[in-house]
């Protein structure tokens, strides 16, 4: 009798334990979601001030060099390597592609529409990252979670249209929607991509060798398209392009080490927040206005993708 109740007491310990530590998977996983949207979104806030006066090549090349800066002392230091198939670093130089892709589109985006409406739009991209993890990670989707991805899409095609008359009423994409449109797609398969890899290789080595890669390719492109002088038009916005990079490989580190650490699903689920921060900056620093269909399509974006996480 006695040596049952043992057992039982301590299969009880055994699902406790690890029952607590799947919780503490699941909020590191959330809290470092939530650290990468709040960083991201502060990136993009500051990128929108800087591509409107330094341009797109330069601003993404200092953007570059400032994150390969602050990341090598840390590779030097102690960072944990593993030896990567060609295979992969084939993967790793096609997301190099996709994310210098993605940022051109983006910061066209920026250029041409207020950043509380391209921002949130790009976003969406979870819901391509989800889907892919269903795919190709063996995670599935219920009921609620289909519920989320649809008042999101529903979201993003009240915010993307606008009229051009209250009489003729005819529909088109609003400034620069197409643009961040396209970053949705890239951003998507770029983040699936890193998670993938930082769950197999660790959170580090992915996102700086993307990071290298991409510089290299930066470099020629700077010099091919005889953009202004590196420098131009002050060292004060160089600054803040560093600052934009710093920040922007910050998020990803965050987001690479949620993935690591949990799933691709859980760090999601606190980088589900994301669009709130872009959309509300936008409005309060630089006085921009949506329409009450584009507001509330905005608001159906984050609502959304927070249904989806809260059921995952």
């Amino acid at each position: 009798m006695a040596a049952t109740l043992f057992k039982e007491a301590n299969a009880r310990n055994l699902k406790s334990k690890i029952h607590s530590r799947k919780r503490n998977v699941v909020l590191e996983s959330f809290s470092l979601g939530l650290m990468a949207a709040v960083v991201f979104g502060a990136a993009d806030l500051i990128a929108a001030v800087a591509v409107r006066r330094m341009g797109i090549i330069r601003l993404m090349l200092w953007t570059h060099i400032a994150a390969v800066v602050i990341a090598t002392p840390y590779l030097l230091l102690g960072a944990e390597l593993h030896a990567i198939p060609l295979t992969d670093l084939a993967l790793l130089g096609g997301l190099s592609a996709l994310i210098l892709s993605g940022l051109v589109t983006f910061y066209k985006g920026l250029q041409a529409g207020p950043v509380a409406l391209v921002s949130p739009i790009v976003s969406a991209h979870l819901i391509l990252v989800i889907l892919l993890s269903v795919l190709f990670l063996g995670e599935h989707l219920g009921p609620v979670q289909v519920l989320g991805i649809a008042i999101a899409i529903i979201g993003i095609v009240l915010a993307s249209m606008t009229v051009d008359s209250p009489s003729l009423g005819r529909l088109h994409l609003g400034k620069g929607v197409s643009y961040a449109l396209l970053t949705m797609v890239t951003s998507g398969l770029f983040v699936f991509g890193i998670g993938a890899l930082s769950q197999e290789f660790g959170w580090f080595l992915p996102i700086y060798l993307v990071r290298v890669a991409s510089l290299t390719i930066l470099v020629p492109v700077q010099r091919a398209t005889r953009s202004m002088p590196l420098w131009s038009p002050s060292l004060t916005l160089v600054f803040v392009a560093a600052i934009v990079g710093i920040l922007q490989f910050t998020g990803l580190a965050a987001y690479a080490m949620g993935a690591q650490a949990g799933s691709v699903s859980l760090v999601a689920a606190g980088f589900a927040i994301y669009p709130i921060i872009p959309m509300v900056g936008g409005v309060i620093f630089f006085q921009e206005r949506l329409v009450p269909r584009q507001a509330l399509g905005l608001a159906s974006v984050p609502v959304g993708l927070l249904v989806f996480m809260m059921a995952a």
